[in-house]
């Protein structure tokens, strides 16, 4: 039982690091929109700002729960 446990932790780290990257790969691109002289601020595209806020908030709670509940299951 313990050995899936430990896959399915090492699994979910797995599937953050992808989600992270996904966040970064969108914060470059509003980067690189912005050097092309679009507008990307906060008050024309609130929503989007507000979820990938959200999303990255979470994705930190999640991980300190999991470094947690490693920690304290060895």
């Amino acid at each position: 039982m313990d050995e899936i446990d430990i896959l399915n932790k090492e699994a979910i780290k797995t599937d953050l690091a992808l989600i992270k990257s996904c966040l970064r790969l969108i914060n470059q691109t509003v980067t690189l929109s912005k050097r092309r002289g679009e507008t990307f601020n906060a008050s024309e595209n609130e929503e989007i700002h507000m979820l990938i806020s959200k999303i990255d908030r979470d994705l930190h709670k999640i991980k300190v729960n999991i470094q947690y509940e490693t920690k304290h299951t060895n």
